[in-house]
């Protein structure tokens, strides 16, 4: 199925080496006052970017759809790095879509909401963004809040955000609620809240094959 086309999956962010050290920027984790999340009251963004890009490539691989992981295991390798792997294929082996996981933070820890960025401007990667969205909506329906622009016809967000404008295929980066929101962390923890995402995301790859 699909031999000519490969989903780019990247995991924002490190994650948790094998000594339990965090890998990445000390602004992506949160301490929160009450409940328990990766580590206590703490929040890794990275370990939940790869819980839920891990779920989605188990997703690809049984629906025999391609894909390449193009973060580490742990390491926070550059971006440059990531979007360069990406386009290596792009350009010699197969086209596809890349798809950047994220959960959000916001200055006043008050935010909440699911937020999809594409680069500025009209492109391919807004039907992406729109499919995405849509299907996020259509499986978490109220459960969540949402964040949108409506300023160009479409939901999505748009950023100069390096994997958006680097990458030569459509490319979206989704932002999967606040993590420093007490509100928002306890959703992300909630197993069934991610398997919905991860289902929105398979969803919308095959509504992008499709068409």
């Amino acid at each position: 199925m699909a031999s000519d086309f490969m989903v780019f999956l990247d995991a924002g962010h490190g994650g948790l080496d094998p000594d339990g050290q965090y890998t990445t920027a000390p602004s992506k984790m949160f301490r929160h006052r009450n409940g328990t999340f990766h580590d206590g009251p703490l929040f890794y963004e990275g370990v939940w970017n790869r819980t839920l890009t891990n779920r989605v490539a188990n997703r690809l691989q049984h629906l025999q759809i391609p894909y390449r992981i193009v973060s580490h295991e742990f390491l926070d390798i550059s971006l440059n790095y990531r979007v360069e792997v990406a386009n290596w294929y792009y350009r010699n082996h197969r086209k596809g879509i890349y798809i950047s996981n994220h959960a959000n933070a916001s200055s006043t820890h008050t935010a909440r909401g699911f937020e999809v960025y594409t680069s500025p401007g009209r492109t391919q990667a807004d039907v992406l963004a729109e499919m995405h969205w849509n299907n996020v909506r259509d499986l978490l329906e109220n459960r969540i809040d949402y964040r949108s622009s409506l300023s160009d016809g479409d939901h999505d967000r748009e950023a100069r955000f390096f994997v958006l404008v680097r990458t030569l295929m459509p490319a979206m980066l989704v932002e999967h609620l606040f993590f420093d929101n007490a509100e928002d962390a306890r959703l992300l923890m909630d197993p069934e809240i991610v398997e919905r995402f991860a289902e929105a995301q398979v969803r919308s790859i095959v509504a992008w094959m499709n068409t």
